[in-house]
């Protein structure tokens, strides 16, 4: 019986010391005793929180900031991560502007406990019994929800900072903008085309299967009537569609007769005053001379002229010139007739008719100068002093648009009238569009025809249309 009592006894204390216990191990771990509470506290140190806009790559939101919390007193690195954690918190306490020691307010919610409002303020569950003796709780299991409650200070501060969060923004970079070369067009050949627009700097342009204008704007007629220089034929034709009128004037000293100087005190002056007439298509081109000529000659030993002096007209001459021609070159053949007159005593006074058959080439550069080929046969039945053979060579130099310079070697071997070769230098001046005044002055260099000269003076003034 004793030892029954004494048993009762032992286990009516057990039973006091556990219902004492109670309360306190529910403060001490209050989590455990409420399933319903979802704690919001952070991971562990080994699993901290990091917030990616706190370290320069947040969102495109300018206007949300980044909270920095500094954190002094207690709690070390916990508490750091509970500022975190209070400030994503919708309803995160705020300071009481009453209390000067430092307190906070806190609203009781839903799902707290005294052990979760000390880790929401000092990080650690351990200041439970603190915040009930501030606010005399008895019984920490029975909060009331929307209860105001005050938060007393331990020592530990915490202080948020906030600003403006920083955006990443990723380096600029540099565009190239590269620029194609240009299309190079392949070069004019020739044919019947038409350049449409020609630069410097780039090729012509053409537009296949319309004809092709040519410049023949510097293209003058020569002293005989037909397209060259001084008395050059040039292979090409004056230009299509144009005609010509020229006159001249051709003056030379008379020292010679039949390669026999004149002695002193003998003297003689020769002047022809041609007019050349020429109309010209695309590739032809027929031009005639007309030369008037005066003599005047004082050799009464060498001539048996005491005063030799008549005037009249000369050997007119008709010539036909047929071309072929592309972008660089042209070629000519032409034939023509000679219609002595004998009207004057003096010079040539066979009045038969005379046959020429000529030929030529020529180059046709744009730029720089162009030579001039072409030579020819003359034959008569009975007028010999036509009959015989002649060759010219010239190069004609454009310099500009107003000038061009003439070099030629006339080279004449007739039959009845004697031989000579003369070196002729001339230059044209372009007037104007069409126009253009040829002054020139052959040279001689070996002379034995009927009357010899040692030079000429002779100019040209000519207008095409």
């Amino acid at each position: 019986m004793k030892n029954r009592t004494l048993s009762v006894i032992l286990l009516s204390g057990l039973l006091a010391l556990h219902l004492q216990a109670s309360p306190l191990a529910a403060q001490e771990y209050p989590d455990a005793y409420d399933l319903d509470v979802v704690s919001t506290a952070p991971p562990g140190r080994d699993v901290p929180l990091i917030d990616p806009s706190s370290v320069g790559i947040g969102g495109n939101d300018d206007s949300s900031d980044e909270t920095i919390a500094f954190v002094s007193g207690e709690g070390g690195y916990d508490a750091s991560i509970e500022a975190d954690g209070m400030e994503e918190d919708d309803a995160a306490p705020t300071a009481s502007s009453g209390d000067s020691g430092g307190s906070q307010s806190y609203t009781i919610r839903k799902g707290d406990t005294l052990g979760s409002i000390s880790r929401k303020f000092y990080g650690s569950t351990k200041y439970w019994k603190k915040i009930a003796a501030a606010n005399g709780i008895s019984n920490p299991a029975a909060l009331k929800v929307g209860r105001k409650i005050v938060i007393p200070s331990v020592g530990k501060t915490v202080t948020k900072r906030k600003r403006p969060a920083r955006s990443y923004a990723p380096p600029a970079i540099e565009t190239r903008t590269v620029t194609p070369p240009a299309l190079q067009l392949p070069p004019v050949t020739g044919g019947n085309d038409q350049v449409l627009y020609s630069d410097k700097g780039l090729p012509p342009v053409i537009l296949p299967g319309t004809e092709k204008k040519t410049d023949d704007s510097r293209r003058m007629v020569n002293f005989d009537g037909m397209t060259g220089l001084v008395h050059t034929i040039a292979a090409y034709p004056l230009g299509k569609g144009k005609f010509s009128t020229a006159f001249g004037v051709i003056w030379n000293k008379i020292v010679k007769r039949d390669g026999t100087r004149l002695v002193n005190g003998e003297d003689g002056d020769y002047y022809q005053f041609p007019i050349a007439l020429t109309y010209s298509a695309e590739d032809f081109e027929i031009g005639m001379q007309l030369p008037f000529e005066s003599y005047d000659i004082y050799a009464p030993i060498t001539y048996n002229f005491r005063d030799g002096t008549d005037s009249g007209m000369g050997d007119a001459s008709l010539r036909l010139k047929f071309s072929s021609q592309n972008e660089n070159m042209a070629s000519c053949l032409g034939f023509g007739a000679i219609f002595p007159t004998n009207d004057r005593a003096i010079g040539n006074t066979e009045n038969d008719n005379a046959w020429e058959l000529f030929g030529g080439v020529s180059t046709k550069r744009k730029e720089g100068g162009n030579f001039h080929l072409n030579c020819g046969y003359e034959a008569g039945s009975g007028n010999t002093a036509h009959e015989g053979v002649f060759v010219n060579v010239g190069f004609e130099y454009l310099a500009n648009e107003s000038f061009s310079f003439m070099g030629e070697v006339n080279a004449y071997n007739r039959v009845n009238n004697g031989r000579s070769t003369d070196l002729t230098l001339g230059l044209r001046y372009f007037v104007k569009e069409g126009m253009a005044l040829t002054l020139a002055a052959p040279i001689s260099l070996s002379n034995d025809m009927f009357f010899g000269y040692d030079y000429r003076l002779e100019g040209q003034l000519q207008y095409h249309y």
